[in-house]
């Protein structure tokens, strides 16, 4: 059977769909572009090469997340196999022959672009697991088949390495369990099933540069002019863009000469320019994504839309809440991008199309509007 998308036709009222998760996107969005102008403007004025190549996936982006609202998401269960078993591809590809950078092997490079292949394998493997779980009850054998879909691209991630990208995808089986139902007794079992295996993870899986990441996370004066010089700069940001910051388009930022101050600590730089209220702005908006992702989760039609929904918004919240506390100093630093802020293409148009894809199930009416998923059965 040849796998195939519907297009969504919404009834009426529902061509917009949720605008508060719109308006919180776009807000994120609308910031994260203004912060990396005013931190990437040429001396001479005018705007940088990044700039106009996050513009570009900026519009990428966009077109992605129109066409997936315009997605009946419902037809995704018949294209699940071929999402999941590209993505795995995707992932094995990318650590033979991906690119090495920062002693990671994560990325395809094309010429002065480059696609990190685990942002959309993070997606297919939510969508999989999603439509096998809707066609079943949460019994151990379902279960064990799940964590194994699941565990499989973790553990190519892993190995890139990317831990943060890998506790994201945990996070959202975890999130999918907890709403299949999978009762709360058998969850405390697997966890610390997986839990005993974390020693043997991180003498097998875990990098030099990432030990050293984490001894600098719980010794900060390790290495002041090393590996904890750039921790010891976020604070300084953060701590000098006060209350209403220092401007987008300041001088002197401590955030200067800095590789990942537009990516890994996109946050930090936002904090410096705008200060404590641009910094609650975004965390204001996560916090919309995630109230709006699971009502639509919980107003979803059927079992299919309600765990792809929560599943999803997984995707596009954790992330964020990772980025926020590796910026202040609450967890250890693991290279996660802010969804929609952070420079790079991969993470942007993945987390557009996840976003899309929300709003296509937001827009679908239920058949019966009484009908409710209640996380343990059909009323």
């Amino acid at each position: 059977m040849t796998a195939r998308l519907q297009v969504l036709v919404p009834a009426r009222g529902q061509i917009i769909g949720d605008p508060l998760l719109i308006v919180a996107v776009a807000v994120i969005v609308g910031i994260g572009a203004a912060s990396l102008h005013g931190a990437t403007r040429p001396p001479d004025g005018g705007i940088s090469g990044a700039l106009v190549r996050q513009i570009a996936f900026m519009v990428v982006g966009t077109t992605a997340f129109l066409s997936a609202t315009r997605v009946d998401y419902q037809s995704l269960r018949s294209a699940h196999v071929l999402l999941y078993l590209g993505g795995i591809a995707a992932l094995s590809l990318v650590l033979v022959a991906g690119t090495l950078e920062f002693g990671a092997r994560r990325w395809f490079v094309l010429g002065s672009y480059s696609i990190q292949p685990s942002e959309f394998a993070k997606l297919a493997a939510v969508v999989t697991v999603a439509a096998l779980a809707s066609r079943r009850e949460p019994r151990p054998r379902s279960l064990l088949l799940i964590s194994l879909l699941f565990a499989l691209p973790t553990l190519l991630i892993l190995v890139e390495p990317d831990l943060g990208s890998s506790l994201v995808l945990v996070s959202a089986w975890l999130a999918i369990m907890v709403a299949w139902p999978v009762p709360l007794r058998v969850l405390g079992g697997v966890g610390a099933t997986m839990l005993a295996f974390v020693p043997l993870a991180f003498a097998l899986a875990v990098p030099a540069y990432q030990r050293e990441r984490l001894a600098v996370f719980v010794d900060p004066n390790r290495d002041p002019l090393g590996s904890g010089f750039t921790l010891r700069q976020v604070e300084v940001a953060l701590g000098s863009g006060g209350a209403t910051g220092r401007g987008l388009e300041m001088a002197g930022s401590a955030l200067e000469g800095l590789a990942t101050r537009s990516s890994d600590f996109a946050l930090a730089q936002i904090g410096e320019q705008l200060g404590l209220v641009g910094t609650l702005v975004i965390l204001l908006a996560f916090a919309v994504i995630a109230w709006r992702g699971l009502a639509i989760a919980n107003s979803a039609p059927d079992r299919f839309g309600q765990l792809l929904a929560v599943g999803i918004t997984t995707l596009l919240v954790v992330p964020g809440m990772l980025h926020i506390a590796v910026n202040v100093r609450v967890f250890p630093a693991t290279g996660i991008p802010l969804p929609f802020v952070s420079l790079g293409g991969s993470a942007l148009v993945a987390a557009s199309v996840a976003a899309g894809l929300l709003l296509s199930i937001a827009r679908r009416q239920p058949p019966n509007p009484t009908e409710r998923w209640t996380g343990a059965r059909w009323e």
